[in-house]
């Protein structure tokens, strides 16, 4: 089980990096099009195409991973990848963040590798219908509570 979640986690940031590699060799490229030059133009940027690379690298292991483990472990690690992109965003791109958004971007990445690793597959036949109620409920509550408590802190922080 821990060989899929070291995949996964590899794989998601590949993706990720992969994809702000791309972005940022962009920056110097034409708008893609299906003209030769345009395409010989990203072909040629190291930038753009080690990010491809890197990319089709992290599919490459996120599929390794999910022939190891059930999706239901897999995807929830998948999002750490987000975590590894804001890290990643902070040191490369140079984009500033706050204490709140690492506290923020931890928790993100502790939650879903717990998630990951505290899922496993299960035979269930039927699924009771009164449960699911109470869990949209839940995650309701949650989520309008946090971002209450999220608002009131950022207005006490503004004053």
């Amino acid at each position: 089980m821990w060989e899929s979640v070291a995949l996964t986690l590899a794989g998601a940031a590949g993706n990720n990096v992969g994809k702000v590699l791309q972005k940022k060799g962009t920056h110097i490229l034409p708008p893609l099009s299906f003209k030769l030059k345009v395409i010989r133009a990203y072909a040629l940027n190291r930038l753009w195409i080690s990010g491809f690379l890197m990319d089709m690298c992290g599919a490459a292991l996120m599929l390794t991973a999910l022939s190891q483990a059930p999706v239901s472990v897999v995807q929830p690690i998948a999002g750490c990848g987000l975590a590894i992109l804001c890290v990643f965003s902070h040191f490369y791109l140079k984009e500033s963040m706050n204490g709140l958004d690492w506290v923020a971007i931890t928790l993100a990445g502790l939650g879903t590798i717990g998630v990951g690793v505290g899922g496993e597959e299960q035979k269930v036949d039927k699924i009771p219908l009164f449960n699911i109620p109470w869990l949209v409920l839940s995650i309701v509550i949650l989520f309008v509570g946090s971002s209450q408590h999220l608002a009131s802190y950022l207005q006490k922080a503004k004053a």
